[in-house]
């Protein structure tokens, strides 16, 4: 085996392993994901149970939980964009760049929309539920809107 040909291989070697590490982030963000999406719907179970102005403690907790699904959304995000660039810098050295050629053309369609945008939608939308459920319990604490 020449210099050049355990040079590729390794070269190789080594675009695999950045390949399995990104898959392996993107499983542990699936997963990160379910789990918040799972202790919101606890939250909101809660809140149903109790259905009090203590409730608003516990919606403010759910708040603070997406507060903080949406930063590990924000450091995922990072964590694969940098593992990607390096994906990227080592296909440059391969004879095809699949992840490249992938991207470029994601890019180019329109109809693309970035995963972690989407991605952001659920915890806002939680949030959004929160906010309103407790408005609707101020008000019927408050019975505004309602008969005397």
């Amino acid at each position: 085996m020449g210099k050049n040909e355990s040079k590729d291989e390794l070269l190789l070697l080594q675009w695999q392993t950045c390949v399995e590490m990104a898959n392996s982030i993107s499983q542990r963000r699936d997963t990160m994901n379910n789990i918040f999406v799972t202790l919101n719907l606890a939250i909101m179970a809660a809140v149903s149970i109790v259905w009090d102005i203590k409730s608003i403690l516990i919606l403010v907790a759910g708040i603070i939980v997406c507060v903080l699904w949406l930063l590990f959304i924000r450091n995922y995000k990072q964590l694969n964009s940098t593992k990607f660039d390096v994906i990227n810098v080592i296909e440059k050295n391969l004879p095809a760049q699949p992840f490249c050629k992938e991207w470029e053309k994601l890019q180019s369609n329109k109809k693309y929309m970035d995963g972690t945008k989407l991605e952001k939608w659920l915890p806002i939308m939680f949030v959004a539920l929160y906010i309103v459920t407790a408005i609707i319990i101020i008000a019927i604490k408050l019975n505004i809107g309602g008969t005397p």
